[in-house]
């Protein structure tokens, strides 16, 4: 999980701030003057009701204005919050990284000599939607582990794991049948019910099991079309919108 950055909490419960906006693509910046609109899906139920067993694709949707370059499918976006004391124009904070996906389709359209290109892209997980890939895992009455399925499905789809979850696949290691004409998602969903969770693409592109019990009592990453975050309780999906 990521640690607030410097003067993030500050600010925050200062309850006086804008967010401020940026997504970097291909490690090339952009800041919100270039963003028409952003938004971003990132679900923890499949319905509104917490439910168990989940596997969530990440969704972004953006717009950008006049780019002087052409995306490439599967190039890496990454959108990035922070806060700024409405207070203390000088006061802010350090960047929040919120999300990792791959542009998908990316139609550009040129109006009124105003060139734009709408992109859409999913996170890493998209990819687990495949047939289980031949596995060097030893598969027995004792073994793979939970964690070995994990680590290697996390290989094939180009992520790593969250360290928490790591500890959590550690403390109890359930053994896993072989996944005859399963996809990697159907695996994962089905490792995610033995431990009473769901799994996700985290903040900064980590795969990451998320159980009930674990769900923090707010979060702070839904925000406004003026750009202000919005506390919402257990339970609901996680989404950023930014639209002008």
């Amino acid at each position: 999980m990521q640690t607030a950055p410097s003067n993030y909490e500050q600010i925050y419960n200062e309850g006086d701030f804008r967010v401020e906006y940026q997504v970097q693509i291909d490690g090339v910046t952009y800041d919100q003057n270039m963003i028409w609109s952003l938004k971003t899906i990132r679900r923890l139920f499949s319905e509104n009701t917490p439910m168990i067993g989940g596997v969530m694709v990440g969704q972004i949707d953006l717009t950008i204005t006049n780019p002087d370059v052409t995306f490439a499918k599967r190039a890496r976006i990454r959108p990035y919050i922070r806060l700024r004391s409405r207070k203390n124009t000088s006061l802010v904070s350090g960047w929040v990284q919120k999300g990792e996906f791959f542009v998908d389709t990316r139609p550009a359209d040129d109006e009124d000599g105003i060139r734009t290109i709408e992109i859409q892209g999913y996170d890493a997980m998209r990819k687990a939607n495949q047939k289980y890939p031949s596995s060097t895992l030893s598969w027995s009455e004792t073994s793979p582990t939970a964690l070995q399925v994990v680590r290697e499905i996390a290989a094939f789809i180009g992520v790593s794991i969250d360290s928490e979850t790591v500890a959590k696949l550690e403390a109890n290691p359930y053994i896993i049948g072989f996944p005859a004409q399963y996809t990697m998602a159907e695996v994962l969903g089905s490792i995610a019910a033995m431990y009473g969770g769901n799994f996700c693409i985290s903040d900064t592109g980590k795969l990451v099991l998320i159980g009930l019990m674990d769900l923090p009592e707010e979060t702070y990453y839904l925000v406004d079309e003026d750009g202000d975050c919005i506390t919402f309780g257990t339970g609901e999906n996680e989404t950023i919108i930014l639209t002008r």
